[in-house]
C-alpha cells in the first residue's frame, strides 16, 4: 500500500508578488547598466591582429564568467527575499510524502533484500569515492577534455595564425578551415577513445593532465609570447631568452603538478570543473577566431581577387626578353660587400660566369630594411629636409619620383618583379607604369593546396606558438616555409604567370628558369627594349639553400656563404640563357643588393653595412664580354644604379642630370662624399631615422660620420 499526500500552496499576497517583481526589476536594470559599460564608446586606435584576438577572448572570458556571478548572486538574493517575506518556493510543487512498503514474505525475505542494497550501495559509494565513471561517462569526459586540447593547438592556433597572416599567406581562411577542422575532429574523437579505455584513478589522471595540457597551450599563448621574435629569416639568438625559457617551463610545471594533485585529492569536483572550463574555454577561443574572420577574409580578398582591385606584382613576362636590347637589374636581398670579398677571397669559382663584368668593391647602400632599400632602387629619392615628415615622405615616395616615367619615354618596357611594389603608396604608380604589376586575373594552377603539406606546416607553426619557449627552436619557422610548404606542385606548363603574384623564392625562380628558359616571344616589349627588375632572396636568412641551388640538406649547408653562392648561379643561369640568344653583348645587366648585411638596433650602427654592386655594359665586343670580372675600388652609391640603367637606355644629359653619377662613370680614388640614411629600430618598428656621410673606403668605418639630419618615425 502506498500513501500519498499532495500539498499545494495558497496564492502570493499582492505585498509578496510586489516584492518579488521589484527585486527582478533591479536585477533587469543592473544587467542593462553592465552591458552599457561593457559597450562604451569606441577608440579609434590601431590594435596588432593578434593582441587584438587574444583581448576578444579576455573579454569573452570575463562576460562569461559576468554572467555566472550575476546569476549566482540573483539566485542567491532571491532565497533572502523569500524568507523574509515567507514564501515558499516549492510550495507550488507536488511532493510525495514518505512511503511503506509491507512485505509479506516475511523479515528473512526483507533482511536478504536489505543486504544486496547495502551491498550495492557500498559498491556505488566506493565508486563515487574514486570518481570510477562507467564507458560512457568516461568517453563523455573524455570527449570534452580531448576537443578543447586538440581546438587549442590544432584548430584556433592555424587558424589565427592564417587570419593575422592573409595578406602574406596566398590562402585564406576558407581554403584551411574545412582541412583543418575535420583533422582537429579526427584528431579529438581518436583521443577521446584512446582516453576511454583507462579507468579509475589512470583515467582520472590522464584525463586531468590532457586538460592541462591544453589549457598551458592557452595560457602560453595568451600571457607569455609577446617576446616572440619576428618570424622574417634573421636568424634568432635563442641564448637570449633562457628567462622566458625558465620562466614558462615553471609556469607550466606548477599547472600541471596543481591539476594531476586536484584530479588525485577531488576527483569528482575536478572533473566537473575540468569540463566546464573546457567548454567555457572553446566557446570563448571560437569568439576570438571568429572575430578575425571578416577582416582576415578581407585582407585575402584585396590581395588575391581582381574586383576588389589588389594590385600585385604578379610573374608576366618574367622570362621573357627584348630582341632589341634589355636592361637587367638582380637585387640579391641582403647580399653584402663583405660578404662577396669573403667569397672573392675563398670561392673565387662563384664569380667565373660573371665575364665582362666589373665588380666595385667600395659601395654605399641607402637604406635599410627592404621595404626602403629596394623602394630607393625603384624611386630613386631620399629624404633630405628634416621639416618633412618621413611618414609623408614615404606616402608620396613613388608619385614624387621620375625614374619609370624615364624609363617609358626611352621606349623600354617594365618589369618590376618585387613585392615591395604592393604597398598602398606604390601600387597605382607602378601599375600604371609596368607590365606585371596589376590585379590578379585568377588563381590558376599555381595556387592549388597541398592539404597534408598545409596541416603539417600549420601544425609546425602552432607547436611554435603554443609550447614553453623551451621547445619553440625545434617549431620555429619562417614566413616563407608558409606558401612553399602550402602550395601543391603542379606542371609548370599549366600555370598562367598572370595570374600568379612573384614572391621572392630562389629554387622556384631557379627551376622555372631552367624549365622555361628566357624567350623573346609572347610578350609586348617596349619600342627599344626591356626593363627588368628581379628580386630575389639572395644572401637573406634562413638559410634553406646550398651552393648547388638545392635544399640545403644539413647545418654544413645552411650558411650564408652556401645560399649566397647558390645566388649568383642563378644569376649564371639567366647569363647562359641570354648567350643562347645571342643578346649577352647587347644587355646591360646590374647585380646589386636592396641593402647590406641586416641590423636591428636602437643604437648607431658600429659595423658597416654595404650592398654589393656588380656591373656589366651592353655594346660590348665578343671579346670584351668574354673577359673574366675585373675589380674597381671607385667610390659608387646605390643611387649610381638608376643613372647608370638610364643611360644605358639613351637618356641624355639633362635627363641625367636629375640624378646622380653613373657607376661607369666614377673614377677609382675620386674623392666623393656619400651619404647613407640608418634606420633604428626597437625590433618591432622603426623609431628614427640619422643620416651618414662616407668620406673615403666604405668598409672602414672610421669613415663614416653623422650629419645631425635625424626624422622620427612614428607609427603609421
Amino acid at each position: 500500500m502506498v500513501d500519498i499526500h499532495l500539498t499545494v500552496s495558497k496564492s502570493l499576497s499582492v505585498k509578496q508578488k510586489c516584492a518579488v517583481c521589484i527585486h527582478d526589476a533591479c536585477y533587469i536594470v543592473l544587467l542593462a547598466i553592465a552591458f552599457l559599460c561593457i559597450f562604451a564608446r569606441p577608440a579609434y586606435a590601431y590594435v596588432d591582429p593578434s593582441v587584438m584576438t587574444y583581448t576578444i577572448q579576455a573579454l569573452a572570458a570575463v562576460a562569461v564568467a559576468l554572467s555566472a556571478v550575476l546569476g549566482v548572486a540573483f539566485r542567491r538574493s532571491r532565497k533572502v527575499l523569500f524568507r523574509i517575506f515567507h514564501i515558499d518556493e516549492n510550495a507550488t510543487k507536488i511532493v510525495e510524502e514518505s512511503v511503506h512498503r509491507v512485505d509479506a514474505k516475511g523479515a528473512e525475505a526483507a533482511n536478504i533484500h536489505m543486504g544486496e542494497v547495502l551491498a550495492d550501495e557500498q559498491t556505488r559509494m566506493r565508486n563515487y569515492r574514486e570518481g570510477r565513471l562507467g564507458f560512457r561517462g568516461r568517453f563523455f569526459t573524455a570527449l570534452l577534455v580531448c576537443a578543447f586540447s586538440v581546438y587549442t593547438v590544432f584548430v584556433v592556433a592555424p587558424l589565427e595564425l592564417v587570419a593575422n597572416n592573409a595578406k602574406d599567406i596566398s590562402f585564406s581562411l576558407t581554403d584551411v578551415f574545412g582541412p583543418v577542422m575535420i583533422a582537429g575532429l579526427i584528431m579529438a574523437l581518436v583521443a577521446a577513445v584512446f582516453l576511454s579505455v583507462l579507468r579509475g584513478r589512470v583515467f582520472n589522471v590522464a584525463s586531468a593532465l590532457v586538460f592541462g595540457l591544453g589549457f598551458c597551450a592557452y595560457v602560453q599563448a595568451l600571457f607569455m609570447n609577446k617576446d616572440m621574435p619576428l618570424a622574417d629569416g634573421h636568424e634568432v639568438y635563442w641564448g637570449d631568452f633562457t628567462r622566458q625559457m625558465i620562466v614558462s617551463g615553471f609556469v607550466w610545471i606548477v599547472i600541471l603538478g596543481v591539476i594531476t594533485a586536484f584530479s588525485i585529492i577531488w576527483v569528482r569536483k575536478t572533473r566537473t570543473i575540468f569540463s566546464a572550463a573546457a567548454i567555457v574555454l572553446v566557446v570563448v577561443q571560437t569568439v576570438g577566431v571568429v572575430s578575425l574572420w571578416g577582416p582576415a577574409i578581407q585582407n585575402f580578398t584585396d590581395t588575391t581577387a581582381a574586383e576588389t582591385a589588389g594590385i600585385r606584382a604578379t610573374r608576366e613576362g618574367l622570362y621573357n626578353v627584348s630582341s632589341k636590347k634589355n636592361v637587367v637589374v638582380f637585387v640579391l636581398d641582403t647580399t653584402d660587400t663583405l660578404e662577396v670579398e669573403h667569397l672573392h677571397e675563398t670561392n673565387p669559382e662563384t664569380f667565373d660566369g660573371l665575364t665582362g663584368f666589373t665588380w666595385y668593391s667600395d659601395t654605399v647602400g641607402s637604406m635599410i630594411p627592404t621595404r626602403y632599400g629596394a623602394t630607393s632602387l625603384l624611386y630613386g629619392l631620399r629624404p633630405t629636409d628634416t621639416n618633412r615628415p618621413f611618414e609623408d615622405f614615404v606616402q608620396n615616395w613613388a608619385k614624387d619620383s621620375t625614374f619609370l616615367n624615364d624609363i617609358r619615354s626611352l621606349g623600354y618596357s617594365s618589369g618590376i618583379y618585387s613585392d615591395m611594389v604592393e604597398y598602398d603608396w606604390s601600387a597605382a604608380y607602378t601599375r600604371d607604369r609596368t607590365l606585371n604589376v596589376h590585379e590578379l586575373r585568377g588563381r590558376g594552377a599555381d595556387n592549388q593546396m597541398d592539404t597534408l603539406g598545409a596541416l603539417r606546416i600549420l601544425y609546425k607553426a602552432a607547436f611554435c606558438r603554443d609550447l614553453p619557449w623551451v621547445f619553440k627552436p625545434r617549431f620555429w619557422y619562417y614566413s616563407e616555409d608558409l606558401n612553399m610548404r602550402m602550395r601543391k606542385n603542379v606542371n609548370m606548363d599549366d600555370i598562367d604567370l598572370s595570374s600568379q603574384p612573384y614572391k621572392e623564392d630562389d629554387l622556384k625562380y631557379y627551376h622555372e628558369l631552367k624549365h622555361y628558359g628566357l624567350s623573346t616571344q609572347e610578350e609586348v616589349h617596349g619600342e627599344n627594349g626591356d626593363f627588368r627588375f628581379i628580386h630575389l632572396v639572395g644572401s637573406h636568412p634562413p638559410f634553406i639553400i646550398n651552393k648547388n641551388v638545392e635544399p640545403a640538406k644539413n647545418e654544413s649547408e645552411q650558411t650564408e656563404d652556401e645560399q649566397t653562392i647558390a645566388s649568383f648561379k642563378i644569376v649564371e643561369e639567366y647569363i647562359k640563357e641570354l648567350k643562347r640568344l645571342g643578346l649577352y653583348e647587347n644587355t646591360s645587366i646590374i647585380i646589386t643588393a636592396d641593402h647590406g648585411r641586416w641590423y636591428s638596433t636602437l643604437e648607431d650602427i658600429k659595423t658597416p653595412s654595404a650592398p654589393c654592386i656588380f656591373y656589366k655594359p651592353a655594346g660590348q665586343t665578343a671579346e670584351e664580354a668574354s673577359a673574366p670580372m675585373k675589380v674597381s675600388s671607385a667610390p659608387v652609391w646605390h643611387y649610381d644604379i638608376l643613372a647608370q640603367v638610364l643611360k644605358d637606355m639613351g637618356a641624355d644629359k639633362q635627363m641625367l642630370s636629375n640624378y646622380t653619377t653613373p657607376l661607369d662613370e666614377v673614377k677609382e680614388g675620386e674623392n666623393r662624399p656619400r651619404y647613407y640614411i640608418e634606420t633604428l629600430s626597437n625590433g618591432k618598428q622603426d623609431t628614427e631615422l640619422r643620416e651618414f656621410v662616407i668620406n673615403g673606403d666604405a668598409k672602414d668605418m672610421s669613415n663614416w660620420s653623422l650629419t645631425g639630419k635625424v626624422w622620427p618615425i612614428q607609427e603609421w
